[in-house]
């Protein structure tokens, strides 16, 4: 192709072709090129100009990244949109309690209905929210402990005296000794 042949940029009609053939894309060039009034050479003139390649090349990255690429999130909201769309569109022949039944699921679902019981987790958006109950008397004596730092005094065996000396107790290759600080084993 000679460099007079090309295109230099993109016209209304060259975008018309574009979009044609990303919508046909098994359509042979001599019937595109009959269905735009040019001849089969202009068109591929068109068709593989850096101008139309590179529109292309732009757009199949934009259909691409919208229908596979795109996070979940935005196919979860766009996937609510179209329900919602297509809810809104029964609402008016809905009975009374159908509406209060269809109403009541969409709140909940959303993190505005009832609430959940003891131990239960909800979700709301990326973030997990645990909800525990306990007594005061568990909630006391937790406390009690944190405070008095006997937390895991009772959880917890004793650890195992160094069975080649006596020389203290080991912990993951480290002697503990009483009056000193830790040594390394041989």
């Amino acid at each position: 192709m000679s460099v007079s042949a090309s295109i230099q940029k993109m016209s209304h009609k060259h975008e018309e072709i574009l979009n044609f053939l990303l919508l046909n894309p098994t359509m042979k060039m001599g019937e595109v090129a009959a269905i735009f009034g040019v001849t089969f050479p202009w068109l591929s003139t068109i068709v593989w100009s850096h101008a139309f390649q590179d529109q292309l090349a732009r757009r199949k990255d934009q259909i691409f990244d919208s229908a596979v690429l795109a996070s979940i999130d935005d196919k979860l909201v766009a996937a609510s949109h179209v329900t919602l769309d297509a809810y809104l569109e029964k609402v008016p022949n809905l009975t009374a309690d159908q509406l209060i039944s269809a109403n009541d699921k969409l709140l909940n679902r959303l993190g505005y209905g009832t609430k959940p019981a003891n131990g239960s987790s909800v979700n709301i958006g990326e973030m997990n929210v645990q909800i525990n109950q306990v007594s005061g008397d568990v909630l006391k004596e937790a406390r009690d402990r944190i405070g008095t730092n006997k937390v895991g005094a009772a959880d917890h065996a004793p650890a195992l005296q160094d069975q080649r000396s006596d020389r203290g107790t080991e912990i993951e290759g480290m002697v503990i000794r009483r009056e000193s600080e830790p040594e390394a084993l041989e």
